[in-house]
């Protein structure tokens, strides 16, 4: 017979197993359904919708905000460069090109004008130009000339930028290039682009406005008309397929007042349109920079023009392309233009809307 010690034991044992099996205190787990995860996980989904965009917007924001304080740096670099010069200006030509006359003469209307560039030296290491792309400080692969280091170390302006990511716009698509950005092709320069070949193409056109070939002279601080106004630098891609992966000499295109235009008078003798354009990597976004060390985006209006230029569709018209007039009107040729060199190419009389 059991002692009373060791039943009572027992019955101990027996009302806590009670308590715990039918007494209502078990605690019970409960699962998430199927039903319950998927909502959650579209609701996870929804957030990350909504917040990816600005996420991504944040990211080109940031990009966009260091393209620009590179060329504000390149800006202020060429003003360094002019105080530490006696007032001269790096030109906006990357190399000499073979052929190209540093002595010439150009005969109009307004008179005849000696032009010697660089004081007549054609030598590469002589020439002033901001960057030195020439060989050895280019080279060849698979047939195309691209830029090496030495091409930026070597240019006239390297001293105040002092390092290779001023070059290259955070905006650059390109990894193979070096360099995304040009100097406005009428900056720091004899004539425009320091080379004969604008200068025989415009100075008629120009002498018939009354402007003549000593007025394009901007080597030095005090040529420059309206520096708040002036481009000085820009993003440019000019990748010119089985010969350059860098961007060649300055950055111009045809001021003369194109054929179909309003105050097309006189017209034009081959009109050579967008010589050269703005990187199109993103058309709502083009930076610049003036020659006061100012910044500033702008948006293209002619929703054609990349593909125009660029393709695709097709493989685009590329250098020269003489865009056709639209109602009489040229938006964003007309928007560069003005800031080519104010002062000195004429403006023209019209409302250009």
């Amino acid at each position: 017979m059991a002692s009373p010690r060791t039943g009572e034991k027992s019955a101990r044992f027996g009302r806590s197993s009670h308590l715990l099996r039918g007494g209502g205190r078990e605690r019970r787990r409960h699962a998430f359904t199927i039903i319950e995860l998927l909502v959650v996980v579209a609701i996870i989904g929804l957030l990350i919708a909504l917040l990816l965009p600005t996420l991504q917007r944040a990211r080109f924001l940031a990009r966009k905000t260091s393209c620009l304080a590179n060329q504000r740096t390149i800006a202020l670099a060429q003003a360094s460069y002019a105080t530490d010069n006696n007032g001269a200006y790096a030109s906006n030509q990357t190399k000499v090109w073979p052929g190209y006359n540093f002595n010439f003469t150009l005969t109009n209307a307004c008179g005849s004008f000696p032009i010697v560039i660089n004081n007549g030296n054609m030598t590469q290491t002589a020439y002033h130009g901001w960057v030195a792309t020439y060989p050895p400080n280019t080279t060849l692969i698979g047939g195309v000339e691209f830029e090496l280091p030495a091409a930026l170390e070597k240019g006239r302006l390297w001293a105040y930028l002092g390092n290779l990511g001023a070059y290259r716009s955070a905006l650059e698509p390109n990894i193979d290039r070096l360099r995304s950005y040009s100097l406005n092709g009428f900056l720091g320069s004899v004539v425009p682009e320091d080379g004969v070949d604008r200068a025989n193409a415009w100075h008629q056109w120009f002498c018939a406005k009354g402007v003549t070939p000593r007025e394009w002279r901007s080597t030095h601080l005090t040529h420059i008309l309206h520096p708040s106004q002036m481009l000085c630098s820009i993003i440019e891609d000019d990748r010119r397929a089985n010969q350059l992966a860098y961007n060649a000499g300055g950055w111009t295109f045809d001021p003369r007042t194109p054929p179909g235009t309003p105050d097309s008078n006189p017209v034009p003798s081959g009109w050579q349109g967008w010589i050269d354009w703005p990187a199109f990597w993103n058309p709502s976004d083009i930076t610049y920079s003036y020659v006061d060390g100012s910044t500033e985006s702008y948006s293209v209006q002619s929703p054609g023009l990349p593909s125009a230029i660029e393709g695709p569709p097709g493989t685009g018209y590329g250098h020269g392309y003489p865009e056709p007039a639209i109602n009489g009107f040229r938006r964003d040729w007309h928007h560069f233009r003005e800031r080519l060199f104010p002062g000195v190419i004429p403006k023209l009389p019209i409302a250009w809307e």
